[in-house]
């Protein structure tokens, strides 16, 4: 008998589990399957290796390069026949320590760019310490400025670095080479209102900002801003 499609999903999150914290496998595991349109109940044998591959680049940041290898290879034996009287592996008893934290950036050119970046913006707060509402402000600026840049400048860059002193806080660095934001002044006062969107949700990313800078010119936009944690 195959397994029903809720099982395949507690499967997957089973493996993530081996190689990283709970708390990050389930939201790698949703970050995942919202680009796809899919949900734990809706994946079945046919979409578990679209979700497999997809999974590559949204753990990419919580497992260390030389752990890669053997969570694909634990991820692809879920897409064979299990042999039958055969169970499957047990969970594991805790969640295996993730990698050390560092800078990484990330290209922004579609859609499914901009939700990785957001999920990595939010796991990586939460894997810092921080609270929820921190976690939140983060990801929401995160995916203002990745969906800016694809909508206005072709796509750009979104630098994640985390930071533990002298204060603990995580800084996001946002840089496209677009045609910059007209009317920057207005824009940050709340008094510009643009026919084409250019520059909405600046203000907001500013106003979730503990620290805030923005450059921009004809040859591009660059976004820096910290959360405290």
């Amino acid at each position: 008998m195959s397994r029903g499609s809720g099982s395949m999903c507690a499967d997957v999150l089973r493996v993530l589990q081996l190689f990283m914290s709970d708390t990050a496998a389930r939201l790698v595991l949703r970050g995942t399957l919202e680009p796809l349109r899919l949900s734990a109940e809706t994946v079945g044998a046919a979409e578990l290796p679209r979700v497999i591959e997809a999974l590559e680049p949204a753990t990419r940041h919580f497992v260390d390069p030389a752990r890669r290898p053997q969570l694909a290879a634990q991820l692809r034996t879920l897409t064979q026949p299990a042999a039958p009287g055969k169970p499957l592996a047990p969970a594991p008893k805790a969640p295996a320590a993730g990698p050390e934290l560092r800078a990484t950036t990330y290209l922004v050119r579609t859609e499914s760019d901009a939700s990785h970046a957001r999920l990595a913006a939010r796991m990586m707060c939460e894997s810092m310490g921080g609270r929820g509402f921190e976690c939140q402000k983060v990801a929401t600026a995160v995916s203002e400025l990745a969906r800016n840049q694809i909508a206005y400048a072709g796509g750009g860059t979104i630098q994640l670095t985390p930071e533990q002193a002298p204060r603990r806080l995580l800084r996001v660095r946002a840089e496209d080479q677009g045609r910059g934001i007209p009317d920057l002044e207005r824009v940050l006062s709340g008094t510009y209102r643009s026919k084409t969107g250019m520059g909405l949700g600046l203000l907001g990313v500013k106003r979730l900002a503990d620290r805030f800078d923005v450059r921009t010119g004809p040859n591009g936009t660059l976004v820096d801003f910290e959360v405290w944690l």
